[in-house]
């Protein structure tokens, strides 16, 4: 880590008290392992706060002897990294259990190679951290429900903590637990604060060291400045694009299909856009080297992209964009998820991915059938806030039928599924056979619209469910009378407004270090 000494008037070279502080504060990852107790409960964050040698140190533990861990009680909050550790030392999950708010594609893996450690719940950004930091927080430190919070970080300057890719949830867990303990990585950046980035050392009560060198401590490589979009994808952003326009704030989600719309969105010359997102990440970077992002039109945080995660799957590309970059401020979730926010941003554009609809437009996206997919993280707070936004737009997209060839459109979810964004505000949905609004529609008008967009081979099957199971008048004499149904168009609706109000104030804080 780096160190910056002073010189006193023998010349010999001291550490700062700053820094002799930190120093004071350094322990190993077997050192914090060693002070765990069978049955604390321990809270790793979320997303960008990947803690890997504690959790090693941890696994290791694990056990049923004299001396071991047992009844460990893990919580994520959409954490990528460290969960082979735990598989690969009680793949039983006899010792301990990871409840996790959102799977991503690591601990997807690991369960359906048989790993038993996962307690799943139903996950939603901003209320859903409210709701965390509600049930885990007391004044009084040694009642908090949390043992130990544990977060990755920059490397910590000038008596402060640096939240870096982390800084969704980083102040909610160092405030929601006993003892605090942040892993330092010097391949973190220091990143620009807008809200909750910065903790001062005096509130870490351990730090640990990372050695970034060795390869079980990396993040894994994603090239995905080279992600070349398929034919169905290109076509999904193309429609996506057809209702956007110059000046617009965008929000995407993970994966191929929100990295397909970028693209569309670099390729057809957009100009003056803005980023307002949960994640942030190559997309970012993509649209501002092609001069398509320059956030001067942004009605928030204007000349800013505002964001609250991030996975730095090329480490050395997130440094140098990320690392003292005003062009970039980080937030807590309770201000980039807030629906408070959203509805703040005019000509906000959101692209999230759904996993399987319903004929009524009921989007299922972290779960279906009963099993876990991921969670709904930000698409409900977006969906909503984008539709409350002055000319907003929320998009649900996904290609027409799923990796088996099954149609993602479906008279009724499976039994099982968990839905994220009820019908009723649900707007627009795409596919790669077109983009429809249902918004403000009928039982029929909604069938009718969302069959158009299906795979052409599923549609009369479709159709025929909706009037026999459903009762649902589609092919009606109505729509042969009005068939464009008078729906406005996106230039149309740029200046109307859902809410019933300017609204201009920014939520307040869920966790402040000075709690």
């Amino acid at each position: 880590m780096p160190q910056q000494k002073i010189a006193n008037k023998d010349k010999v070279w001291i550490p700062t008290p700053v820094q002799q502080k930190l120093r004071n504060k350094m322990i190993t990852a077997k050192k914090w392992a060693e002070m765990v107790k069978p049955g604390d409960w321990i809270n790793r964050g979320g997303p960008g706060s990947d803690t890997l040698p504690c959790i090693e140190a941890l696994a290791a533990r694990l056990g049923g002897g004299p001396g071991d861990l047992n009844n460990i009680e893990i919580w994520n909050q959409a954490i990528m990294l460290g969960h082979n550790f735990l598989a690969a030392a009680d793949q039983e999950a006899k010792y301990h259990v990871s409840h996790e708010s959102f799977l991503l594609p690591t601990l997807r893996g690991l369960v359906g190679k048989g790993y038993k450690g996962l307690d799943w719940k139903h996950w939603g950004w901003a209320l859903g951290m409210d709701a965390e930091y509600a049930r885990n927080y007391r004044k009084e430190k040694g009642k908090r429900s949390m043992d130990w919070g544990i977060q990755a970080c920059a490397v910590p300057e000038a008596g402060w903590v640096n939240a870096s890719y982390g800084v969704n949830n980083f102040m909610i867990t160092a405030k929601s637990c006993k003892k605090f303990v942040c892993e330092i990585r010097s391949d973190y950046a220091w990143c620009e604060g807008g809200r909750g980035m910065f903790l001062p050392i005096d509130d870490v009560d351990y730090f640990v060291e990372v050695d970034v060198d060795d390869p079980k401590y990396q993040w894994m490589y994603i090239a995905e400045k080279d992600i070349k979009p398929n034919a169905e994808q290109a076509a999904i952003a193309k429609n996506c694009v057809s209702i956007m326009r110059d000046g617009d704030c965008i929000q995407v989600g993970i994966g191929a299909l929100p990295t397909a719309v970028v693209i569309g969105m670099r390729d057809h010359g957009m100009k003056h856009l803005g980023v307002h997102s949960e994640m942030i990440g190559e997309y970012a970077f993509t649209l501002a080297e092609a001069g398509a992002v320059d956030n001067t039109r942004k009605s928030i945080d204007t000349g800013r992209c505002g964001w609250a995660y991030i996975m730095p799957v090329d480490t050395p590309r997130y440094y140098e964009w990320m690392h003292r970059n005003p062009f970039f401020c980080g937030c807590d979730i309770g201000y980039t998820n807030n629906i408070v926010t959203l509805a703040q941003i005019d000509n906000f554009v959101t692209v999230n991915n759904f996993a399987q609809m319903d004929l009524r437009g009921q989007d299922a996206a972290g779960n279906v059938g009963g099993r876990p997919i991921s969670s709904t993280g930000g698409q409900y707070s977006f969906t909503l806030g984008a539709s409350m936004a002055k000319g907003g737009r929320a998009i649900l997209a996904a290609t027409a039928r799923d990796a088996k060839g099954k149609s993602r459109f479906v008279p009724m979810l499976d039994p099982g599924s968990v839905v994220a964004v009820p019908d009723w505000l649900v707007t627009y949905v795409c596919t790669e056979y077109g983009i429809v609004n249902i918004q403000g529609c009928t039982d029929a008008e909604k069938a009718t619209k969302l069959i158009s967009i299906a795979h052409p081979d599923d549609r009369e099957m479709l159709a025929k469910a909706a009037v026999e199971k459903l009762n649902i008048k589609v092919n009606h004499w109505m729509f042969k009378s009005a068939p464009d149904r008078r729906f406005p168009t996106p230039a149309e609706m740029k200046d109307h407004k859902y809410g019933y109000a300017d609204i201009a104030f920014a939520p307040k804080e869920i966790a402040k270090f000075s709690d």
